[in-house]
């Protein structure tokens, strides 16, 4: 974690979730787009623009990866339903409304050659929304939504940044991975999934199907291959149980091309 501490805990803990609608056109950036398909050469300088707007934009690491570094695991699928995450059946890009099918993760992700993985590093202050006792307290009110759905928000948005310019780059068919429910990242102000009921998304520009689901990415594998330490959190492993030097994060993926 870089820059002001207390300043990015909050902009990480608490930004105001999206307001559903059009966006507002005079905020809409000028991307000049570029010529379709680019060169190798192009495409390699791409890559490294990419990796540098995530640290611009205050990940901690970010690097360029083959498609074929990226493992796969069949029972990611599983992780959803067995045991049920806390958003089963409560998010229009999650199980059972999505389910997956490993062949097919397989052919969507072998269609890209290039990603950019990062890892966004968490404060040890904020480890009391993912980790220990007190993460069953945090579960049962708004406060813990809203701090996992910042934090959703503070991760990924950087993502969507790289995407977006991959996309103006003629990488069109590049995709920022948003890990878990967007209910959380996008919906907090809500009571449901809109389009669990009615078939309508309300950010339907912003939210991304479940990575899970549709890419069976094992990130913890991706994690060790990447060497970034890894520990697991839960309600059983309290934050003093991390040794002093680790540093917990997030971690990112685009597929670029």
């Amino acid at each position: 974690m870089r820059g002001n501490a207390e300043k990015i805990f909050k902009e990480m803990f608490d930004n105001p979730p999206p307001k559903p609608g059009l966006p507002d056109e005079t905020r809409i950036p000028h991307i000049p787009p570029s010529r379709i398909p680019c060169t190798e050469e192009a495409l390699q300088s791409h890559l490294k623009k990419y990796a540098q707007i995530l640290m611009d934009e205050g990940a901690d690491e970010a690097r360029i990866v083959p498609i074929e570094t990226i493992p796969q695991d069949p029972r990611v699928i599983l992780k959803c339903s067995h045991p049920k995450c806390p958003s089963y059946g409560r998010s229009g890009s999650c199980p059972p409304h999505i389910t997956g099918d490993f062949q097919k993760a397989k052919e969507f992700l072998n269609a890209y050659a290039w990603a950019i993985a990062y890892r966004v590093d968490i404060p040890r202050e904020g480890l009391k929304y993912f980790t220990g006792p007190t993460q069953i307290e945090e579960i049962r009110n708004k406060k813990y939504t809203h701090a996992v759905g910042s934090m959703s928000r503070y991760v990924y948005g950087k993502g969507d940044l790289v995407e977006r310019a991959a996309f103006y780059d003629g990488h069109y068919f590049a995709v920022n991975c948003h890990f878990g429910p967007c209910l959380y990242e996008y919906c907090e102000d809500f009571k449901d999934c809109q389009e669990m009921k009615v078939g309508i998304c309300r950010f339907p520009f912003k939210a991304k199907p479940s990575v899970e689901q549709f890419f069976s990415i094992d990130f913890l594998k991706l994690a060790a291959n990447l060497n970034w330490d890894y520990y697991m959190l839960g309600p059983c492993a309290l934050p003093a149980d991390f040794p002093p030097e680790y540093q917990p994060y997030f971690i990112g993926l685009v597929l670029v091309e």
